[in-house]
C-alpha cells in the first residue's frame, strides 16, 4: 500500500500528521487553559507513544480556564 507513495504524498501526510498532533495545544490555547505547558508536554510525548495525545486532548478540553473578565493572564506584565 505504501510502496508507491511519492515525495509529495509523503510531505502532505507529514504535514497533516503534525497538524493533528498540534490539535490539543491549539484547543488549550483557544480556551486559555491554566497550565497550558502540561498540555503541550503531553502532546509532545504523544508524538512518541500516541497514548499521550489522547491525554493531552482530554486535558485541553477539561482543564480550567482563565477568567474572561480579568483581562490578564497570570505572569503577564502590566501595561506601561
Amino acid at each position: 500500500m505504501f510502496s508507491r507513495i511519492g515525495p509529495l504524498e509523503l510531505l502532505i501526510m507529514a504535514i497533516l500528521a503534525l497538524l493533528l498532533l498540534c490539535v490539543p495545544s491549539f484547543i488549550a490555547h483557544r480556551r486559555r487553559v491554566r497550565r497550558m505547558g502540561w498540555v503541550v508536554a503531553a502532546s509532545v510525548l504523544g508524538v512518541f507513544t500516541g497514548v499521550f495525545w489522547f491525554v493531552a486532548l482530554f486535558m485541553a478540553l477539561s482543564m480550567t480556564t482563565h477568567e474572561p473578565g480579568s483581562g490578564q493572564l497570570p505572569g503577564d506584565r502590566p501595561a506601561d
